[in-house]
């Protein structure tokens, strides 16, 4: 009884070394923007004020 613990741990700690070892591999989700892209316009849509439903420059 006392083998099918300790063999019982073992496997347990082993998975759990596997699991962590994987969380660690997952790599940064590659979406956005990358270094030297140009950066498309800023339009913005008013929802409030004179300019309601407007994109004209807040500027």
């Amino acid at each position: 009884m006392r083998w099918l613990a300790l063999g019982s741990a073992v496997v347990l700690l082993v998975a759990w070394c596997v699991w962590a070892q994987q969380e660690q591999q997952e790599k940064a989700p590659d979406t956005g923007l990358k270094v030297g892209d140009s950066v498309p316009a800023y339009n913005p849509i008013h929802v409030a004020g004179p300019d309601k439903g407007t994109n004209t420059c807040p500027v």
